[in-house]
């Protein structure tokens, strides 16, 4: 059988996973693939929102170093999003959207002075090495032996829903 070589977005080796935590009450201070646990790292996350938008979002993630794992917070990267696109392209709010890798720091500061395209700055971007799917929780609760606990249900996006011209507002 031969290989097939991934598609690479960024000109940078894959460096990081990544996993998102949909549950905003609930805060990642153990890995949740070996509980140890965790750190911070401030890096800047590239994001792309349907149909055509890149983000380089300089954010503080929580972060295994065994696992080489960052975990974001969903609702924390929607508030920053909808901030973001309000102003700019409210129409975009609660398309859908993927954290496609990282940009290194000096590109990304370099962005915040001029605006760059996209052929500027991605050969200083990494994909993520393994994107695990968002972080399930089980409910908590007493369960008979053997009985497996059912996965709790995040609760529905409060910033990043499509919204009217005439309701724009950030809540917080």
């Amino acid at each position: 059988m031969a290989k097939v070589k991934q598609r690479q977005l960024g000109g940078l080796p894959p460096k990081y996973s990544f996993m998102i935590n949909p549950y905003p009450e609930e805060r990642v201070s153990r890995c949740p693939l070996c509980d140890r646990k965790t750190g911070q790292r401030k890096i800047p996350i590239l994001i792309h929102v349907n149909p055509h938008h890149l983000i380089a979002l300089n954010y503080t993630c929580r972060y295994c170093r065994d696992c080489d794992l960052l975990v974001a917070h969903k609702h924390e990267i929607e508030y920053y999003l909808t901030a973001l696109f309000i102003e700019q392209a409210p129409d975009v709010i609660g398309n859908d959207y993927l954290a496609v890798g990282t940009v290194e720091k000096s590109v990304w500061k370099e962005g915040l002075k001029q605006n760059q395209t996209s052929t500027e700055f991605l050969p200083h971007t990494s994909d993520f090495a393994t994107h695990y799917q968002d972080l399930q929780l089980t409910r908590a609760g007493y369960y008979q032996a053997g009985q497996k606990p059912p996965i709790a249900v995040p609760p529905p996006a409060q910033d990043w829903v499509k919204i009217n011209s005439n309701q724009a507002r950030i809540k917080r």
